[in-house]
């Protein structure tokens, strides 16, 4: 034993050397690079684990311990097949999960063929009407504008009265000023976005979110070179429903996940009603109705 290792440790390092050319300038044949046993390690089957990109230093590195862990599994598995008594039982674990996983990627290929991509707008707005319960907000959202902006800009005076203006000549202002002065500038006034991803931007003491939303409508810091400036328009507090254009993608993946186990039964069901018409199930043990329906 000690001696095939040396010999197999000893073609694994010569093996790595075939690789100090980069892996795209290897051939991928079948030629054998080690053999323990009944079993073969090819020079594809490597070329196929290595990671696209290497350097030539990296590539043998890669080839080395590659081949090296490849001979400690082989030598592993078979040493462990002699010592373990119950080998039946694996047997038995490694078919059924060969079973369900072979089950498990047709259900995903069947479901992918199948499935509705996109719901109707009135389907997810009645969803949403019936099930208000299933929407509540768990952190606070917003709604706004946020800006950043050097303290040196220009014009700063007009700025701050501008974002504060909703309207369209005010937006467009700000717009125009960000296109040349402005580090981030956020419009959210469309759109909820949750709270904390909005003041994660700012260098503030926000302390309690509910009761700083609830006194202010805007803020401006000036900190480490730069104005700060941001304005709630509206906000929803946690307890509160959703709005319905923020709970839409959730709305959205409840029913993806409907539809998908409505596809599963159909497609169990479907399977179970055909075999046992086509007579492909037999019944050896006699049974009711009853207990027929109970094991379905």
């Amino acid at each position: 034993m000690y001696r095939f290792s040396t010999i197999a440790l000893l073609y694994v390092t010569l093996s790595a050397c075939l690789f100090t050319a980069c892996r795209s300038g290897l051939q991928g044949n079948e030629d054998s690079l080690v053999q323990v046993g009944d079993e073969t390690l090819s020079r594809k089957e490597l070329l196929e684990a290595m990671p696209e990109g290497l350097s030539p230093t990296d590539s043998a590195n890669f080839a080395e311990k590659y081949i090296h862990r490849w001979v400690s599994d082989v030598l592993l598995y078979e040493i462990a097949t002699k010592n373990i008594p119950d080998m039946e039982r694996i047997d038995v674990l490694v078919e059924k999960y060969r079973r369900d996983l072979v089950i498990f990627e047709y259900r995903k290929r069947f479901l992918s063929e199948r499935s509705t991509e996109a719901f109707g707008e009135a389907e997810m707005e009645n969803y949403y009407a019936n099930n208000s319960e299933l929407f509540r907000l768990r952190e606070p959202i917003l709604r706004g504008l946020f800006l950043k902006v050097p303290e040196n800009a220009p014009n700063l005076n007009q700025l701050k009265k501008w974002y504060c203006a909703s309207t369209p000549d005010g937006v467009e202002k700000i717009e125009k000023y960000a296109l040349k002065n402005v580090v981030n500038y956020d419009y959210f006034y469309d759109k909820w976005i949750p709270f904390e991803e909005i003041v994660s931007n700012i260098p503030y003491e926000f302390g309690n979110s509910v009761s700083f939303l609830k006194n202010n409508k805007k803020l401006e810091v000036n900190k480490n070179g730069y104005w700060y400036l941001l304005y709630i328009s509206e906000y929803r507090l946690p307890g509160e429903v959703m709005p319905y254009d923020f709970a839409k993608t959730r709305i959205q993946e409840i029913l993806t996940n409907s539809t998908r186990l409505e596809f599963n039964r159909e497609l169990e069901e479907n399977l179970y009603r055909d075999a046992e018409e086509s007579g492909k199930i037999k019944w050896i043990y006699k049974k009711d109705e009853s207990e027929k329906e109970s094991i379905k």
